[in-house]
Order: C-alpha cells, then structure tokens, then sequence
C-alpha cells in the first residue's frame, strides 16, 4: 500500500500480505496511518495462526502485564515488485497489547468502511511517520537471527551483526526524520513528508552514509584499527553489539568509537548522528566508557566543539595517521 490510510472508497490498493490478502482482497493494517479523531493511530499485525490468536510475548520488550507503553514499533511490508520485506513507517513511543483489542466503537468513518474492529498497537498520530513509496529503500534480511513465518519480531543484542547493523540504520532514519520535521512540525502521518526531500542535507547525508554499509565506512574503519594497532590500543573488537568499534586505551580505558565516512560539508550532521548513537550505546555498556567519533574529513571549529563540549572525543585523519582530540585538550595545542 501507499498510505495505509484505508481502502474502501480510497485510491489506495494493498498487495501482498498473505492468503487472507490474496482471498479477500482486503486486510486489517489497510488503516495503519490512518490519524482518528481522538488524536491516535491504531496499528494491526496479524496474530492469528489457524484457530489461535497469539499473545504478543510482552517479556521480550521488558513488559509483565497486559501492555507495555513507551515502544519504537517499526512497520515493514513486502516490496510488491523486488520481493523481501522494507521499512514503511514506525510508531514512536507507541503502547503494545499482549492480547487483540476491540473497539468499543469504530474510531473514524474509514475504520467503519473496512469493517476494522479491532488493534494492537496504539500511538499518537504525531508520534507516527510512513514513508512515501520511493524512499522504501531500506531492506530486512533473511534466515538465522531475521523474521521468520509470525509476522512480528522483537531482535536484542545478541542477534547477529547483520540484524544489528539494520536496526542502527532503522535508528538513523528515524533520526533523519524527526530532524527534517522537529517537533512533529508535519502533523504526524497525515501530512507527512518522506525523509527524502531533496532539499534536507542531513536527510541526504543520512541515505548517503547511514541506510547502508558503504565501501568508505569499512575503508575508514579498518585504517583507524590499524592505527590503533600500531599506537598500542588492545582489545580491538569490531562490529560488536552494534557498536563499530571497541577498544582498551591505555589513558581513556575502554572505549566505544561511532565511524563515519562524511564530506567537509556534511561533517556535522555525522557527528550530531553519531553522538546520538554513541549515548544509546553507553547506555547498555557495563562500566564506565570513553565516547569517540571517527570523521573522514577535519570538521570545522564548531564541529570539534560540538563534540568535545558535550563530553565526546573526535578522531580524523592527519597525514598517515589519525588525529585524536578528547574533551580536555580542547582547544587544541
């Protein structure tokens, strides 16, 4: 679908989606994006498996009871043409139920047209975003770690780096797009504007460097460890737990390192990316770490401050080698 908006009397058609979809040419996630009066989206994900309605296992999330607020549900669906499945949309800080809810009455006129009565997930309209149709671009794997046949699916630290690697480029999406719309400026899905406007450089910075692994990333990350190497840095572990690099220094101790390949000009949104990322992983780290970014270029001034002032440390190349600045030698010597 375009916008999973509704179906009956709309100019949006749905494709793919399984047997139900195939047979009744309908299906109950036709109003996804579909903001309602009272201010809420009301998310559908298929839970039935033959004669059995399936719980949401709520534990997975860190919940115990019948629902669990503050979730970033991300939507995929299968491309119609290229097959495999893409990223749609997401709810931020959306509510799962563990069991199937009923409306007590139809939400919207539209809800009432497609006959949909019931939900899963609930968020503010303003917390969802769906992307237009040329900017799902960003793919989920396949086999061992990816979903399987349940039509939901809930990755933790210990998927593999391939998973991992997906859900930091799903993080920096969504940052692309709450930064191309600060504060819900577009009015959640119901005029929402795709991450892909042309005319955003963080947006384009973000699909450049961020939506996938990119030749430059792996170049730049594999000089800045041999670096390490050669200036005594132990315990090198890459593409650990999302994190692209980990290592023990001898005056810093242990510490986490963001890559990003980036231009001159898009030196800061690199850097502003990367600290966001950099904090969510400092977070789920045992002990105390040292937060640095790896940049392709010399940022600016008020880049490298950028960083240090608020506590990280920023590396980039310098001749053969690389330029390390913590937050204490700036500004530098």
């Amino acid at each position: 679908m375009n916008r999973y908006e509704g179906l009956v009397g709309k100019p949006d058609k749905i494709v793919g989606g399984g047997k139900w979809v195939t047979e009744n040419e309908s299906g109950h996630e036709v109003c996804n994006f579909l903001p309602c009066p009272d201010g809420f989206v009301y998310g559908h994900v298929e839970t039935v498996h033959g004669e059995n309605d399936r719980q949401i296992r709520l534990e997975r999330l860190g919940g115990t009871g019948n629902s669990l607020d503050g979730i970033d549900v991300i939507w995929t669906a299968t491309h119609p043409d290229e097959r495999g499945r893409r990223v749609v949309g997401w709810y931020r800080n959306a509510t799962v139920f563990r069991e199937r809810q009923d409306f007590e009455a139809f939400p919207s006129k539209q809800h009432k047209r497609d006959d949909i009565r019931n939900y899963r997930i609930r968020a503010l309209a303003s917390d969802a975003h769906r992307l237009d149709l040329e900017d799902r671009s960003l793919a989920m794997g396949r086999g061992k770690g990816w979903m399987g046949h349940t039509p939901w699916w809930s990755p933790d630290d210990s998927s593999p780096q391939e998973v991992q690697l997906f859900l930091q480029h799903t993080r920096a999406l969504i940052e692309s797009a709450a930064t191309a719309d600060p504060g819900g400026q577009s009015g959640g899905t119901n005029n929402s504007k795709s991450t892909g406007a042309a005319g955003n450089p963080y947006v384009r910075y973000v699909q450049t460097y961020e939506a996938c692994i990119t030749p430059r990333h792996s170049e730049l990350q594999g000089r800045f460890e041999r670096f390490l190497s050669c200036k005594g840095a132990t315990e090198l572990r890459p593409n650990l737990a999302s994190v692209d690099l980990r290592y023990s220094d001898s005056a810093r101790g242990q510490v986490l390192a963001e890559i990003k390949p980036c231009e001159t000009e898009s030196s800061r949104y690199a850097i502003r990316t990367a600290m966001g990322q950099l904090l969510d992983y400092r977070q789920r780290a045992n002990g105390d770490v040292s937060l640095l970014i790896v940049v392709e270029v010399k940022p600016s001034d008020e880049d490298l401050a950028l960083a240090t002032s608020n506590g990280f440390g920023i590396a980039f190349p310098s001749k053969d080698a690389f330029k390390i600045i913590w937050p204490k030698a700036w500004p530098p010597s």
